[in-house]
């Protein structure tokens, strides 16, 4: 037994053939996202209805929509920057239009007193579009002056910790300066003088040297060295002042046939430095005799006896 509608198949067929390209058209738009809450109901039980071959052609419609160029936007292409400040431009524009549009003609009562409310002005797109780049380019000005602001920052930090270092040198140098005048006015003792150089048994040195050797300022800066010969322990102590602090030197004697030969290299911890090494009876004897030089890094003969 077969039931029917009261339709003939025929007439079943025809209108199925005329829905089809509605539901066509309904499935690009579905596609698109153009349908509405009814629309789109209404398109979900008319596709559902139909049958599967017509959902078939429905789903690759919809495939071939959504996979067109001309309905893709590619990643990379942005708005143009002052599409914004144009929209928004277009928009308060029109509110100021609407707002002139509908005001009232008259006012009466107590809001006839009271001041008009002064209506926005026009604003251009181009003066916003104009007042954006201005502030674009206030911003990479701010940005520049901070790099060089921190820039200026670290060399003011550079400076400061080179000017504490020459107080430090400085204060050191008058310290010991201020001990020799004592010393001098009888004010002071040798040892409290030997004790500023940190080197136990400077003042025995001194006081046992066969004989000293003073080196003075040469072709470089100023300063002062002065060699104590202990000939009984076969030792050279050394006490120099004025040089660079942290300066390599080599102390060299120079014999009088003109060979010469370096005697020590150290590094001037302080201002106010000394240095002690071992000497035999040949280099003893030539420090009597040669002409002693202090070399910097550069080779530089700073100072000489």
């Amino acid at each position: 037994m077969q039931f029917h509608d009261g339709g003939a198949p025929a007439d079943r067929a025809a209108a199925d053939g005329s829905r089809g390209p509605d539901l066509r058209a309904q499935a690009m738009l579905d596609a698109l996202g153009m349908l509405d809450e009814v629309d789109a109901a209404q398109f979900d039980r008319a596709f559902h209805d139909a049958p599967p071959s017509v959902q078939s052609e429905l789903r690759a419609l919809q495939a071939e929509v959504a996979a067109d160029p001309a309905f893709l936007s590619a990643s990379d292409e942005l708005p143009p920057a002052d599409l914004k400040v144009r929209t928004l431009a277009r928009v308060m524009t029109e509110v100021d239009r609407q707002e002139a549009d509908f005001a009232p003609i008259a006012h009466i009562g107590r809001t006839a007193t009271r001041g008009t409310r002064r209506s926005v002005s026009s604003i251009d797109a181009n003066d916003l579009v104009q007042q954006a780049m201005d502030l674009a380019v206030a911003r990479s000005d701010s940005d520049r002056f901070a790099r060089s602001s921190r820039v200026w920052r670290a060399a003011a930090f550079a400076l400061m910790a080179a000017l504490v270092a020459a107080l430090v040198f400085q204060v050191s140098t008058q310290s010991l300066a201020a001990r020799i005048t004592e010393y001098a006015l009888g004010a002071a003792s040798p040892r409290q003088i030997f004790d500023t150089l940190d080197h136990p048994g400077a003042l025995s040195r001194m006081e046992r040297a066969v004989f000293h050797r003073g080196l003075s300022a040469g072709t470089g800066a100023g300063g002062t060295v002065t060699l104590a010969v202990d000939g009984a322990a076969r030792k050279v102590f050394a006490v120099g002042l004025g040089l660079q602090v942290g300066g390599q030197y080599t102390l060299r004697l120079r014999s009088e046939g003109g060979a010469s030969r370096d005697l020590v290299t150290f590094v001037a911890q302080r201002s106010v430095w000394s240095v002690e090494f071992d000497a035999g009876d040949e280099l003893i004897r030539g420090l009597g005799s040669g002409e002693l030089e202090l070399v910097d890094e550069r080779g530089q003969v700073i100072l000489r006896s």
